[in-house]
C-alpha cells in the first residue's frame, strides 16, 4: 500500500491541482450573463486554467478560435500528466488519449477503439490497475451501448439487427441474456422495464428516467466518485479529472454558442447548470 501511495502521489497530486482550477458553478453563472463572445474571451483570459493558452494569440476574437484554444487546454494537461507518469501509468493514459481527440463529451469512436482497449487491459500486470480500468471503461461501454439502444428504439424505431451493427461488442455488467433481451425489446416501455432490472438500476428508485446523455453523465459521475474513493492511489483520479474537464469544455462551448446567437441567459443556465 505504501508503495502504491508513493507511486501515484505525484501524479494524483498534479491531477488534483488541475482539478482545483476547473471553473466553478458561480463562474458559469457569470458566463451565462455575458452579452458578447468578447466578454467571455476576456473572462477566460483571467482564469488560471485558460489564461496561459492565450499567450501569443492576441488575435483571438471569434467563437471558433476560442473553442479551439479551450479544447487545446485539455491536450496540454494530458501531456503534462503523461510526462510525469511512469511506464505503466503512461500505458494507462494512452488508453484514454483516443477520447481526447473528440470534442463531443460522449465519444463515438472509430471502429474497434473500445474493443482494443478492452483487450489491452488484460496486458497490464497489476490486478488493481486491471480492476480500475475495467470499472471505468466497462461502465462507459455498457452505457454508451444502452444509450444507443435507447435512442435507436425511441427515435428511429430500428430493428435489433440494425441496432446491433452500431453497438460495441463488449459487455461489462450486462449479461449476455440480459443484453439480448434489451436489444430485442419491441417497445420502449419494455426496454425501460428491463433496464430497471439491470445492475445499474437494481436497488435504486425505479428508472430515474432514461434521459439519454443526462443519464450517461450521471452514471459516469457516480462511477468515478466511487472508484476514486475505493482506489485513491490509482489512475482513477487522473481519468476523473479528464472527464470533468471534458464536461467543462462542453459547457463552455454551449455557452459560447448561446451567447453568439443571443439566447436568453436563463436558457443558457438551464443548458450548462442543470
Amino acid at each position: 500500500m505504501a508503495g502504491e501511495l508513493l507511486q501515484y502521489s505525484g501524479l494524483v497530486t498534479k491531477a488534483r491541482a488541475m482539478h482545483g482550477r476547473l471553473l466553478k458553478r458561480e463562474d458559469f453563472e457569470r458566463i451565462a450573463d455575458f452579452q458578447t463572445v468578447a466578454e467571455t474571451i476576456g473572462f477566460l483570459r483571467e482564469q488560471e486554467s485558460y489564461g496561459k493558452i492565450y499567450g501569443g494569440h492576441e488575435e483571438i476574437q471569434h467563437r471558433g478560435q476560442v473553442e479551439e484554444l479551450i479544447y487545446h487546454s485539455i491536450l496540454e494537461d494530458y501531456h503534462k500528466l503523461y510526462r510525469f507518469g511512469n511506464r505503466e501509468q503512461k500505458r494507462a493514459l494512452e488508453l484514454y488519449y483516443g477520447q481526447l481527440q473528440y470534442e463531443d463529451s460522449i465519444p463515438r469512436m472509430e471502429d474497434g477503439y473500445f474493443e482494443r482497449i478492452w483487450q489491452s487491459i488484460e496486458g497490464f500486470p497489476g490486478k488493481k490497475m486491471k480492476r480500475v480500468l475495467r470499472e471505468i471503461f466497462g461502465t462507459q461501454i455498457d452505457w454508451l451501448n444502452l444509450m444507443w439502444m435507447y435512442r435507436s428504439k425511441r427515435f428511429f424505431h430500428e430493428s435489433p439487427e440494425e441496432i446491433r451493427k452500431i453497438l460495441i461488442p463488449v459487455r461489462y455488467k450486462l449479461g449476455k441474456a440480459e443484453w439480448e433481451r434489451l436489444l430485442k425489446a419491441e417497445e420502449i416501455g419494455e426496454f425501460l422495464q428491463l433496464l430497471g432490472n439491470t445492475a445499474y438500476f437494481q436497488g435504486r428508485e425505479p428508472l430515474a428516467s432514461m434521459q439519454d446523455e443526462v443519464s450517461y453523465r450521471m452514471v459516469m459521475q457516480r462511477m468515478y466518485r466511487r472508484v476514486c474513493r475505493k482506489y485513491p492511489a490509482s489512475i482513477a483520479p487522473v481519468f476523473y479529472y479528464f472527464y470533468q474537464k471534458e464536461q467543462e469544455i462542453e459547457h463552455l462551448t454551449m455557452a459560447l454558442e448561446g451567447i453568439r446567437y443571443q439566447v436568453p441567459s436563463r436558457d443558457i443556465r438551464e443548458l450548462i447548470l442543470s
